[in-house]
This record gives C-alpha cells, sequence and structure tokens, in this order.
C-alpha cells in the first residue's frame, strides 16, 4: 500500500513539473514589460495569451508559440513571425502591412479584415485561414499554403502567388486580372465569373475547378492543366493556352476567338458551342471531344486529329492535317 502511495505522489509531482515547464516562457507583468523595451519575444510561448495595451510593432517573435493569441485590431506593424506558430490566433483588423511571416503557421487563424499589405507570406501555411475583406496589395504569397481558406471580399492586387496553393479556396466575384498565379495549385477552386484578364497562369494546376464565365481574356495559359474543370461560357479571347490540357473539362459555348494554342489537348473535352474563330489550333488533339455547334471558321487546325466534316471549317498553310481513323 505504501508502494502505491508512493507511486502516486511521485507522479503528481512530475505533473506538477511539467505545468511549470510548459507554462515557463508565458509572460508576466515584468516580461511583457522587459517585450516591449527589447522589441523581443524570440521563442517565447505566449499560447492563448492577451497582449492587449501593448506596442507590438517592430517587435521579433520569431519562433514563438502564439496558438489561438488574441491580437485582434492591434498594430503589429513591421513585426516578425518568422517559423511562430499562430494558429488558431485572433488577427481579426489587426495592421500586420510590412510583417514577416515566412514559414510561419497561421492555419484557421482570423484575418478578417487585416492589413497585409506588403506583407512576406512566403512558405507560410494558411489552410483554413479566414481572410475575407484583407488587404493583401502587395503581399508575397510565394509557395503559401492557403488550401481552404476564405478569401471573399479580400484585395489581391499586385499580390505574387507563385507555386502557392490555392486548392479548393473560393475565389467568386474576386478582381484577379493581371494577377501572377503562375505555377500555383488551384484544385477544385471556385473562380466563377473571375475577371482574370491578362493574369499569368502559366502552368496553373486548375483540374477540377469552376471557371464558369470567367473572363480569361490576354491571359497566359500555357502549359496549364484544366482536367475536368468547368469552363462553361468562359472568355478566352486572345488568350494564350499553348500545350494546356483540357481533358474532359466542360469548355460549351467558350469564346476562344483569336486566341492562339498550339498543342493544346482537348480530349474527351465538351465543345458544344464553343467559338475558335482565327484561332491557333495547330497540333491541338480533338480526339472523342463533343464538337457539335463548334465554330473553327479559318482557325488554323494543321496536325491535328479533328474529324474531316470539321477540318473543312479551318484553314492550313505550310502544314498538313493529321491522320486520324476518322479519315479512313
Amino acid at each position: 500500500m505504501n508502494t502505491l502511495l508512493r507511486i502516486k505522489k511521485n507522479l503528481m509531482v512530475l505533473a506538477a513539473m511539467i505545468f511549470v515547464s510548459e507554462n515557463s516562457y508565458a509572460l508576466d507583468q515584468d516580461a511583457k514589460a522587459r517585450l516591449v523595451d527589447s522589441r523581443s519575444c524570440k521563442a517565447c510561448r505566449i499560447a492563448g495569451e492577451d497582449l492587449a495595451g501593448l506596442d507590438l510593432s517592430y517587435v521579433s517573435f520569431d519562433g514563438a508559440d502564439m496558438r489561438g493569441v488574441k491580437l485582434a485590431g492591434r498594430d503589429l506593424s513591421h513585426a516578425t513571425f518568422k517559423g511562430a506558430n499562430l494558429s488558431g490566433a485572433d488577427l481579426t483588423k489587426a495592421n500586420l502591412s510590412d510583417t514577416d511571416f515566412s514559414e510561419a503557421n497561421l492555419t484557421s487563424a482570423k484575418l478578417v479584415g487585416a492589413n497585409l499589405s506588403n506583407a512576406n507570406l512566403i512558405d507560410t501555411i494558411m489552410n483554413k485561414s479566414d481572410l475575407r475583406l484583407a488587404f493583401l496589395r502587395g503581399a508575397q504569397l510565394n509557395g503559401t499554403k492557403l488550401i481552404g481558406a476564405l478569401l471573399n471580399g479580400a484585395r489581391l492586387a499586385q499580390a505574387a502567388f507563385f507555386q502557392a496553393d490555392l486548392s479548393m479556396t473560393d475565389l467568386r466575384s474576386q478582381q484577379l486580372a493581371g494577377v501572377d498565379l503562375s505555377s500555383t495549385i488551384m484544385r477544385g477552386a471556385n473562380l466563377e465569373g473571375v475577371n482574370l484578364q491578362k493574369a499569368n497562369l502559366e502552368a496553373v494546376d486548375l483540374r477540377l475547378a469552376n471557371l464558369s464565365k470567367a473572363n480569361l481574356q490576354y491571359a497566359n495559359l500555357d502549359r496549364a492543366r484544366f482536367d475536368g474543370a468547368s469552363m462553361r461560357g468562359a472568355n478566352l479571347k486572345k488568350a494564350s493556352f499553348s500545350d494546356a490540357i483540357f481533358y474532359k473539362a466542360d469548355l460549351s459555348g467558350a469564346d476562344f476567338t483569336r486566341a492562339s494554342g498550339s498543342g493544346a489537348n482537348f480530349t474527351a473535352a465538351k465543345l458544344s458551342q464553343a467559338i475558335f474563330f482565327e484561332c491557333e489550333l495547330s497540333q491541338a488533339k480533338f480526339r472523342q471531344a463533343q464538337l457539335d455547334g463548334v465554330n473553327l471558321m479559318s482557325a488554323s487546325i494543321c496536325d491535328t486529329d479533328l474529324p474531316p466534316e470539321f477540318k473543312k471549317q479551318g484553314t492550313c498553310s505550310g502544314g498538313g492535317f493529321a491522320t486520324d481513323v476518322n479519315d479512313l
């Protein structure tokens, strides 16, 4: 019996030691004062803290544990959070301009209406974060993970998203004209009706995305993937889509007038009522595509596998027509 009591006592002591250890980096009033004076809270543990009343601009929180921290409406401009853990943090309407969040964890963070202009968010984890109405002008989001993030009403002008992951995000009604989205992953994203005029979408992954009625005029879609995407009624006038893949995509009623897409792959795609007037389509693939009502007038269709009845609409100067089983 005495042995059991000793074991129980030892376990209680050990639990108390663990509790003290886990909270040894929490900030008391003196520590908060030192934080303000030194402008440093590197590797500190302030999970769940409410830092109300403190001037936190220019403070270094690099490597800090800030899970669930409450910083709504605070001025954190020019602060650094490199590698910090801010998952679940409340940064609603906070001033985060010119901050450095590179490689930080902002999973499920609340950033509604936050000012992230010119912020460094390179390789940051922002999955399921709430960025509605956030201001991201000039922000660097290269390599950022934004899977399932909420971006409704966010202002993204001049933001950079190279190789970012925007899978399953809702981007409806966004103004993305001229935005650099090259090499991003946007699988299953909702871009219905979005303005992407002159946007750079080179090598982007838009498989299973919704681009119905999207404006893609003059956009760069070279080598992009649109497998299974919905692009009904999309405007692709004068866009470039060389070597892009539209396998099983729904392009019904899409307008490719005077666009350029040599080597594009439309295998098994729905192209009913699509318009390719004066479009460059040399070496494009159309096997098993639905072509009822398609307009190929004056399109360049050299070395394509279009059925004979559709080849009559297009032109081919200096090239030939690919041999297809339908020609035999």
